[in-house]
């Protein structure tokens, strides 16, 4: 006599386990889509992953913002983060830019929406009139909390804080701006502006971006509320910011990320370099990152003083420090000082470090080519291998063309 299995007989899987190997599948669409073609229960699971991230470039935006204010849509309410670059055209492929997507298209159904990314764009093309129009628009983001300006070009810095104020639980702002004015004008500009009250991180990496929105940060006389500071492209010429910033607010700053721009501190006097920084004041910190950082047959300032830099950390909140390297040749590795990183690294330990993690970048070439990832990695664990033998190292090694 045979049986025969019904659905609800089927074994099933605790829905945490379901979860859990849905959201391994986040990056895999095609799978999350098949996924969503079980149940209802993995179809809302998958669908999370499918639409958090909608990337509207100008040759699909009308379609999709028709389908996502269809009545009919399932799948609007999925989507928290949204990306925008004016520069992602097809030829032959009619687009709507942003400036006219924003204009013309209902967002109510992306209210819930929680960081926004926009992309090559120039707001100095709109008038004053049409900027005010396009806060307003903007403003039905109640939810904002992340604001992305990628290679976008402003005036000065007040469309920004504009911007800013018109969400009100916004927490993170990336400006990789540039603008019109001069950059000491849109600085003497800065000074008289205040950045809202609840940002907690921000993220800066261009010439104009730095050295003007660190002014208007700065210039306000409240308690600092500004926890979290990646700063990328950093060069010699931003020094003077960056001392001033670690003298008035150092010792609010939790997470700290420093990415070098390397050649530029080539003729930067050590001692200039180190006082600039004044690691000493950041007394609550809890992460460092160094980025821009080179293994070379000589070592330029930043890789010479990294271990004295390092020493000035006197955070007893300190748990973890991350350092990036690039690496044209296996023996490039010889000229830097080990010795000395690893002894500051230890004392630190000592004190409550949890975590040191050096990251290499290989560079593919010819002179590369006895750097495999595995031979760095190795190397790398052997010259701290007092820190490896406590399990307080971390070390990757990847490469890039």
């Amino acid at each position: 006599m045979s049986t025969v299995t019904t659905l609800t007989e089927l074994p099933r899987l605790p829905w945490e386990l379901m979860d859990a190997i849905i959201d391994h599948l986040q990056s895999d669409l095609p799978t999350l889509g098949q996924c969503g073609m079980v149940s209802s229960a993995w179809l809302k699971r998958s669908r999370h992953h499918i639409f958090s991230t909608v990337q509207l470039w100008p040759w699909r935006i009308r379609d999709f913002l028709q389908l996502s204010a269809s009545k009919k849509c399932t799948f609007s309410s999925s989507i928290q983060r949204v990306e925008l670059d004016d520069s992602r055209v097809k030829p032959g492929v009619p687009c709507i830019q942003f400036m006219d997507a924003l204009s013309l298209s209902p967002l109510s159904c992306l209210s819930q929406v929680e960081a926004i990314q926009i992309r090559s764009v120039d707001w100095t093309a709109l008038t004053p009139t049409e900027q005010a129009k396009l806060r307003h628009r903007f403003a039905q983001f109640k939810m904002l909390k992340l604001l992305e300006f990628d290679d976008v070009t402003f005036h000065d810095l007040r469309e920004v804080v504009n911007i800013m104020n018109s969400f009100p639980l916004l927490k993170h702002l990336s400006a990789n701006v540039c603008f019109m004015k001069y950059t000491e004008h849109a600085v003497a500009s800065a000074s008289r502006l205040r950045i809202p009250r609840t940002i907690e991180t921000l993220e800066l990496g261009t010439d104009d971006g730095i050295p003007v929105v660190l002014t208007s940060l700065l210039a306000q006389s409240a308690d600092p509320h500004v926890t979290r500071l990646n700063l990328r492209s950093l060069k010699a010429q931003h020094l003077p910011y960056l001392s001033t910033l670690v003298r008035r607010i150092g010792s609010h700053v939790r997470h700290l990320l420093l990415g070098m721009e390397r050649t530029s501190f080539m003729n930067v006097d050590e001692g200039d370099y180190i006082r600039a920084l004044k690691l000493s004041r950041l007394n609550q910190l809890r992460t460092l990152q160094i980025e821009g950082l080179k293994f070379a047959q000589k070592p330029s300032i930043l890789e010479a003083t990294l271990p004295d830099l390092i020493s000035r950390l006197e955070s007893p909140f300190l748990r973890c420090i991350s350092t990036t390297f690039d690496l044209d040749a296996l023996e490039d590795l010889k000229n830097f000082d080990w010795k000395n990183l690893q002894r500051v690294l230890k004392e630190l330990y000592f004190f409550g470090l949890k975590n040191v993690e050096v990251h290499v970048r290989v560079l593919a070439g010819a002179s590369t080519a006895d750097a495999t990832c595995e031979r760095v990695e190795s190397w790398i664990r052997n010259a701290l291998k007092e820190l490896d033998q406590n399990d307080a190292l971390n070390i990757t090694a990847s490469l890039v063309s």
